[in-house]
C-alpha cells in the first residue's frame, strides 16, 4: 500500500509506538505496541487503519482498507444525492405567443416533476405595459396550482416579475 496524503494512515505508515487497538470484530483490545497491532492485522489478513489520529494514543482498527474506502465513497455519493438541485429558470415576455407560453409551461412542469425547483420570470422590455405583463403572469400562474411556491407573493424587481415553485405540495398563496 502506498502512502496517500488523503485519508487515514495504514499499516507501516502509522508512526507511533503505542496505539489504542480495535479488532475486526469491533472489540477494544486496549493500548498495545504498534508491532503487536501490525502482527495481529497481518494474521487476520487485514489492514491496520488509523481511525482516530487526534487522540493519544491514536485509535487504530483492524479492517479491510479497500472495503472501508468503498463504504466512505458510497456514503459521500448518497450525501450528494440529497442536496437541493439547482433552480431552473423559465423566462416569459408580455407579448409571448400562446404556443410558446404553453411549451415553456409544459417544460417547467416536467422539471418540477423531476424534482427541480423552477423559477418563472416575466421580463418586460421597452415600452411594454406593466399591466399587460401582470395579466400574462397571472395567466401563467394559473397553470401551477398543483405546486407550492417558495415565495409567498411574486417579486417585483424593476421590469421583472418572478416567483419560484418547488415540486411538492399545494400552492399556498396566489
Amino acid at each position: 500500500m502506498s502512502f496517500n496524503n488523503k485519508g487515514p494512515r495504514t499499516n507501516e505508515y502509522i508512526r507511533t509506538e503505542k496505539v489504542q487497538l480495535i479488532d475486526n470484530e469491533g472489540e477494544n483490545l486496549g493500548v498495545v505496541d504498534i508491532n503487536k497491532a501490525l502482527l495481529l492485522a497481518k494474521e487476520a489478513e487485514l489492514d491496520l487503519v488509523e481511525v482516530g489520529p487526534n487522540v493519544t494514543p491514536p485509535v487504530c482498527k483492524i479492517m479491510d482498507f479497500s472495503k472501508y474506502l468503498y463504504m466512505l465513497n458510497k456514503k459521500n455519493r448518497t450525501n450528494k444525492k440529497g442536496k437541493m438541485k439547482e433552480v431552473k429558470e423559465f423566462r416569459f415576455s408580455p407579448v409571448i405567443e400562446q404556443g410558446d407560453m404553453d411549451h415553456r409551461i409544459k417544460r417547467s412542469k416536467e422539471y418540477l416533476d423531476k424534482g427541480y425547483p423552477v423559477k418563472i420570470v416575466m421580463q418586460k422590455k421597452g415600452r411594454q405595459s406593466m399591466d399587460q405583463a401582470k395579466t400574462v403572469f397571472a395567466e401563467i400562474l394559473t397553470n401551477f396550482t398543483d405546486y407550492s411556491s417558495i415565495e409567498a407573493e411574486p417579486k417585483y424587481e424593476g421590469n421583472r416579475i418572478s416567483i419560484t415553485f418547488k415540486p411538492d405540495g399545494k400552492t399556498e398563496n396566489k
